[in-house]
């Protein structure tokens, strides 16, 4: 297997946090989206979206989209088990993932690619449509400020997938500037513990 990535990416700093966190080795192959590395007709052959990251497989063919990476990787090596043990941790964890996933890592990305600059000549930016995002981004904030109250992690007792993601959707969003966590103790709290993990290097975009 190999790993294609570029690490300014989202995506890929969720599948190299998630990897981390299993303690396997994937070779890595760094390309450079902004030189178009990904879109070289081998990347489009195994990604024909054009979008990193991509893990190359033993037998040629590609797999693209993080979760997808992770659960395959997570099948290849079931420990820790990141993607839960028995059936309910399994469904929580899928309904953390998905709220986390919807509801602030992708608003987090869009945010940014609606108000940065370096997007200018990428994307049509729509202020309304960013100002939207900021607010499910937020809104998100809220509900996991809520459930951290009570619960050490996203998803329950033990650290996820569903950490990874909220996590590496925070560290966007601070990168970006959406602000509004300094009266959010339990989230504040979660970040802290979660930063201090040696995977969260692969997440952190600001020291």
């Amino acid at each position: 297997m190999i790993l294609y990535v570029d690490r300014f990416a989202p995506n890929v700093r969720r599948v190299l946090m998630f990897i981390d966190e299993k303690g396997i080795n994937v070779p890595v192959i760094e390309l450079n989206i902004e030189s178009g590395e990904h879109r070289s007709p081998r990347m489009l052959e195994l990604n024909p979206l054009g979008q990193l990251p991509i893990l190359e497989l033993d037998d040629g063919g590609g797999l693209s989209e993080s979760t997808a990476i992770c659960r395959y990787l997570e099948e290849l090596h079931p420990e820790p088990a990141l993607f839960g043990e028995n059936p309910t941790e399994r469904a929580l964890v899928e309904m953390w993932l998905r709220r986390v996933e919807l509801g602030l890592f992708t608003p987090a990305v869009e945010y940014g690619h609606h108000t940065q600059p370096f997007f200018h000549d990428r994307f049509v930016q729509i202020a309304a449509w960013a100002a939207l995002c900021r607010d499910r981004v937020a809104a998100c904030c809220s509900l996991l400020e809520r459930t951290l109250a009570t619960s050490s992690y996203v998803a329950g007792d033990r650290f996820t997938v569903a950490d990874v993601t909220a996590y590496c959707g925070i560290e966007i969003a601070i990168l970006w500037g959406i602000g509004g966590y300094g009266d959010l103790g339990a989230l504040t709290a979660w970040r802290g513990r979660i930063g201090a993990r040696p995977s969260a290097a692969a997440a952190r975009y600001l020291e």
